[in-house]
């Protein structure tokens, strides 16, 4: 591979462009008596058909956990998925607030 020493240039870069980028924001509360059962399919006894759970999954100390949120239309189309940074809690006790943003 060559080596080129002793070069000097000069380079001026002009970039001038505008594109407005508009931030939304949805609020998705969950009120405590709602969400409180999983979709996961490793916790079903069988089949969904027969809606028996593992054992675990029925105790008053299992409460599930949410990862993503689909955002609907109201032709029930998924429109986006929102995936969260971490796991978090749905609590029976008290309502939760999921603040998404996103960028159009």
């Amino acid at each position: 591979m060559p080596i080129i020493n002793n070069i000097s240039s000069s380079v001026n870069i002009s970039f001038k462009n505008e594109h407005i980028i508009h931030e939304n924001e949805i609020r998705c509360i969950v009120k405590e008596s709602e969400y409180n059962l999983s979709y996961n399919p490793t916790l079903v006894s069988g089949s969904y058909a027969s809606g028996s759970l593992k054992d675990f999954a029925t105790s008053s100390f299992f409460n599930p956990y949410t990862t993503a949120i689909g955002l609907y239309n109201d032709d029930n189309e998924l429109l986006m998925v929102a995936k969260l940074g971490k796991p978090i809690m749905i609590s029976p006790e008290t309502d939760i607030t999921f603040i998404i943003k996103y960028d159009s």
